[in-house]
């Protein structure tokens, strides 16, 4: 018996094929184990996810795609308890053990966790799945952005059941042809010789290749598994019926997506401020720009201390708020709400007047990564690989020059799929856009903004897209009155490049006491 096979038994798989009913035309594969087609070269396709639901003898077996790294795409029905059955949010009824970035399930590649929360579906056979850890060093599959069309080829992938192995450890792959595409539903028939969805195969991805480009279209549901283990003798038709996604790329991006500046968990970014007496506070953005009320999130101890919030340090699905606090560069879980939990120190050592900037994921590995500036030079932080909050040596991405600038982060300012930095020059208040590169470090800066003096705007934070309409933003003090706070809504020059929009008023009197914002 196979290493994937002392998990889930041949007698439970034989006992699902029996009580799996017949639904026409097709049979529901709520008990879905590989696709029965080609075997794929090692490491290829290595975002499809083999799902074991439940222990002992209510196992049963699923395949899904990693399209986040804490989040993946599968059948909702791989989660009823009987086909057809009810499936709501939030955790499982059933333990639910997920290896992903394994095209051979006998290997110790990629990496095994478990499902926390189920998000589906109320319109289709598809449902979204948290992770218990996020998964690193496997690139996530994208959702496709155009609709199929009759006659195009696509290929599933999955680890279900073959014409002759109840559970087996290589991934398998084959090419279908779209038969019909109706509202939610597609209709599939065979291309590959041999090719037919069995059982295991139920939730596994049905992508587009083309253009050296993957991207997922549909979530494998149904099928009548002719020729799979199993399945009567007459029973010959390999058509199958998969569930769209390629109408869901928002959905899955909202589901998955924690939004740079978010720490309610809301998607709408917030501000971060040190007041006059030391104190944390945390202002929720209403996603329109404006800010509600805050409440402190921490109470004394952060006078002098830089602060930063962008990007989750400890897979749980939430961003944490990172801080240099007396030389110690610290992560600060966040327990839900914004509300922190301890400190976990991750560097020591750093200079007076050190600045720290969670600049998002610089490095393209799917982790959050850290800027920070002191003697006049700027590094890089990448975060470590281990499983608690930790930052890789620094690397220096700028030997001069940094000692006047205000550092904050935009995010994706130029939407080109690298996080940016904007830099203000202290000393004559003009305003910088510098844009990523892959692997870290920032090239040529194109002007953003002007008149950002430390006089007339003394503090100043990007916003990422503060106001929903997918360009980012700023908001920046000023000292009117008691001080007031500002929004700058993100603007497009001639040229297409990056910056400072119209602005508006979002906070009126108490600003002037504010000691830091970001």
């Amino acid at each position: 018996m196979s290493s994937r096979a002392t998990r889930v038994s041949r007698a439970v798989l034989t006992a699902a094929v029996l009580s799996t009913a017949l639904t026409p035309p097709l049979l529901s594969a709520p008990n879905a184990s590989a696709l029965s087609g080609d075997t794929v070269a090692d490491g290829t396709y290595a975002y499809t996810a083999d799902l074991v639901i439940g222990e002992g003898d209510t196992q049963r077996a699923c395949s899904g795609t990693l399209v986040d790294p804490q989040w993946v795409l599968t059948a909702k029905s791989c989660f009823a308890d009987t086909p057809g059955g009810v499936v709501t949010a939030g955790p499982p009824a059933l333990k639910a053990t997920v290896t992903v970035g394994r095209t051979d399930l006998s290997t110790g590649a990629g990496a095994v966790t478990t499902v926390v929360t189920l998000v589906p579906r109320t319109d289709r056979d598809v449902v979204m799945a948290k992770l218990a850890q996020r998964v690193l060093g496997v690139a996530p599959a994208g959702i496709a952005a155009t609709a199929p069309v009759v006659g195009e080829h696509l290929r599933a992938t999955g680890f279900g059941r073959t014409k002759d192995e109840w559970v087996p450890d290589l991934l398998h792959s084959a090419l279908f042809s779209v038969d019909s595409a109706a509202g939610s539903d597609l209709a599939l028939a065979a291309v590959s010789q041999g090719a037919v969805i069995c059982k295991g195969d139920a939730g596994g991805p049905l992508l587009r290749e083309k253009d050296g480009s993957v991207a997922v279209v549909a979530v494998n549901s149904r099928s009548w598994q002719g020729g799979c283990l199993g399945t009567a003798e007459n029973e010959t038709r390999t058509g199958a019926l998969s569930s769209r996604v390629d109408d869901l790329a928002s959905w899955v991006r909202d589901t998955a997506f924690v939004a740079p500046g978010d720490l309610t968990g809301d998607h709408r970014p917030d501000l971060v401020a040190v007041d006059d007496a030391g104190n944390l506070r945390l202002y929720p953005g209403d996603g329109k720009g404006g800010l509600g009320s805050y409440r402190l999130i921490g109470t004394g101890g952060w006078s002098g201390a830089s602060v930063t919030h962008r990007g989750d340090w400890t897979g749980d699905g939430l961003e944490d708020v990172v801080a240099i606090v007396g030389g110690e560069l610290r992560v600060y879980p966040n327990r839900g709400n914004g509300l922190l939990a301890a400190p976990i120190k991750v560097a020591a050592g750093l200079p007076a007047g050190s600045q720290v900037v969670g600049i998002g994921d610089a490095t393209g590995d799917g982790r959050p990564d850290l800027v920070v500036s002191h003697d006049d030079k700027l590094w890089l932080y990448a975060e470590g690989t281990g499983a608690t909050p930790s930052v890789a040596a620094p690397v220096m991405i700028g030997n001069g020059g940094w000692t006047p600038m205000t550092i904050t982060a935009p995010g994706d300012a130029n939407r080109d799929g690298r996080v940016d930095l904007l830099a203000r020059d202290t000393r004559n208040g003009d305003l910088w856009l510098y844009p990523g590169k892959d692997g870290g470090g920032f090239g040529t800066r194109t002007a953003y903004g002007h008149s950002y003096t430390t006089t007339s705007r003394p503090l100043l934070a990007a916003a990422a897209d503060a106001d929903g309409n997918g360009v980012a933003d700023l908001w920046a003090t000023t000292n009117e009155g008691s001080g007031t706070l500002l929004f700058y809504a993100g603007a497009t020059d001639s040229s297409g490049n990056p910056v400072d929009g119209p602005r508006s008023t979002v906070g009126t009197g108490g600003w002037s006491g504010i000691q830091s914002i970001s």
